[in-house]
C-alpha cells in the first residue's frame, strides 16, 4: 500500500470516529464543483469557499425569513449573498478588508446600462491599444505598489492593469465601480507569472501570460450576463434588506454586532493549519490599495489558535438570541488531535448545547499539496449549537 493510500485510510478512520462520537445526524451531499457557485458566486475564487447550497440548506432549516443572519467569518461571501437571497437581515463580518470588498461586490444588485457599459470597455481598449504602439512610453499612469512587482508581473501586464485601474477609478458610481474592481480582482492572479490556483503564491516557470485586456473583457462581460440574472431572479428589490458589512475581528464582534441580536449564526473559520488567506490574496490587497490585516494579530497566524476560536465562540455566544441555532461548518484535518472535537468541547463550556453534526462529504480524491501543508479533508462537518 502507497503512502499515501496508508494516509487516506488513516484519515477516513479517524473520521467515522469522530462521526460516532460527535453524534452524526444528517448526511447532505452537495456539489463541490464550479457550476454549484451559481450566479454572483462565481464572479471571484475564494481559497476553501464553501459551497453556498450548505448556507441556504441551514438558513432554511433553521431560520425563517426576516431573521438577523450573521457570518463573524464571511470571506468570499457566500453567506452574505445566501443570506440576502433568501430575505435574512444579514450581517457579515471578517478581519480582512478584501473580504468586506468582495461580499459587498457580490451582493450587490447592480442594473447596468449597456450602452455605458460599453463605453467604459472601449476607452480602455483604445488607451491600451495606444500605449502599447508606442511602448507605454511615456507612462503616466498610477502603479500601485506591489511587493516585487517586476517578479511577479511582465511589464505589459503591469502596464495594463494599471491602465485599467485608471479607468476604473473614473467610474462614478460607487456600485458599478466596485463591480468593476471586483473583475479587475479576478484576473490579477491569471496575469501574473503566479500558478493560476488560489493555494500558494508561488512563480511557475515559463506560464503563458494571457493578453491582460482580452483576460478583463472576457470576465466582466461574464460578470455581467451573470449580474443581469442576479436581478432578474431577485425579482422586486424593495422585499430585501442591504446586509450590514464590517472589517472587524471576530474576537471583538460585539463591537459591531448587539449582544442577543441574532436569530442565526453559520461560518467556516480557518482551520489554524494550511493557507493563510491574507498572504495568498497579498497581490489583490496591494492593487486594490486594502488595508492588510496585521499578521501577528491574525487569528489565522496565531500559535494558540484554538485558543483564539474559542474566544471567538464566545463572542458569537453573546450576540445569540436564547434557543437560537449557531451553525459551524467545519473540515476535520487529518491529525489525531481532532480541531471538530475541540470545537464542540469548547462550545460547550462556553454554555452552547450541543445538537449534532452534519456530515457533508468533498468529492475529492487527488493529494497534491505542497509538502509543509500536508492535509486532507474529504469531509466538511456542519457542527450544531443551541443557546
Amino acid at each position: 500500500m502507497t503512502k499515501d493510500k496508508t494516509l487516506l485510510k488513516s484519515i477516513n478512520k479517524n473520521i467515522r470516529k469522530v462521526e460516532k462520537k460527535s453524534k452524526k445526524v444528517d448526511e447532505w451531499i452537495i456539489p463541490r464543483d464550479r457550476t454549484s457557485f451559481y450566479l454572483t458566486h462565481d464572479y471571484h475564487s475564494y481559497f476553501a469557499a464553501f459551497p453556498p447550497e450548505i448556507v441556504s440548506r441551514l438558513l432554511k432549516k433553521y431560520s425563517k425569513k426576516g431573521d438577523v443572519f450573521l457570518d463573524p467569518f464571511m470571506g468570499g461571501g457566500s453567506s452574505v449573498v445566501e443570506g440576502f437571497t433568501n430575505k435574512r437581515k444579514t450581517i457579515g463580518s471578517d478581519i480582512s478588508n478584501f473580504s468586506k470588498f468582495l461580499s459587498k461586490s457580490k451582493c450587490t444588485p447592480i442594473k447596468i446600462n449597456e450602452k455605458n457599459f460599453e463605453l467604459i470597455l472601449k476607452k480602455m481598449k483604445q488607451t491600451i491599444s495606444k500605449k502599447r504602439a508606442k511602448n507605454y512610453q511615456p507612462f503616466g499612469y498610477k502603479i500601485p505598489y506591489v511587493t516585487n512587482i517586476d517578479n511577479w508581473f511582465t511589464p505589459e501586464s503591469k502596464f495594463d492593469l494599471a491602465i485599467l485601474l485608471h479607468h476604473i477609478k473614473k467610474i462614478e458610481n460607487k456600485n458599478l465601480q466596485d463591480f468593476f474592481l471586483l473583475a479587475f480582482s479576478a484576473i490579477v492572479r491569471k496575469v501574473s507569472n503566479a500558478k493560476n490556483l488560489d493555494q500558494h503564491m508561488c512563480i511557475k516557470k515559463e506560464k503563458k501570460i494571457p493578453d491582460t485586456f482580452e483576460t478583463f473583457e472576457k470576465k466582466i462581460r461574464l460578470m455581467k450576463s451573470q449580474m443581469d440574472d442576479y436581478v432578474k431572479n431577485l425579482g422586486d428589490l424593495k422585499q430585501y434588506t442591504a446586509p450590514k458589512l464590517y472589517a472587524q475581528d471576530c474576537r471583538t464582534v460585539t463591537k459591531v454586532v448587539k449582544e442577543k441580536s441574532v436569530d442565526i449564526v453559520i461560518t467556516s473559520p480557518p482551520y489554524g493549519t494550511g493557507s493563510r488567506y491574507t498572504d495568498v490574496y497579498r497581490m489583490n490587497f496591494e492593487w486594490l490599495e486594502l488595508d492588510k490585516p496585521i499578521r501577528k494579530s491574525s487569528l489565522e497566524h496565531n500559535s494558540d489558535f484554538a485558543v483564539q476560536l474559542k474566544t471567538a465562540l464566545e463572542q458569537i455566544y453573546l450576540v445569540l438570541k436564547k434557543g437560537k441555532y449557531c451553525c459551524f461548518v467545519y473540515g476535520d484535518p487529518s491529525t489525531e488531535n481532532s480541531l471538530t472535537r475541540q470545537a464542540i468541547k469548547d462550545a460547550e463550556a462556553i454554555g452552547f448545547s450541543y445538537v449534532g453534526l452534519i456530515s457533508c462529504p468533498i468529492e475529492k480524491t487527488v493529494m497534491n499539496h505542497h509538502e509543509k501543508y500536508r492535509r486532507y479533508i474529504p469531509k466538511d462537518f456542519i457542527l450544531i449549537f443551541k443557546k
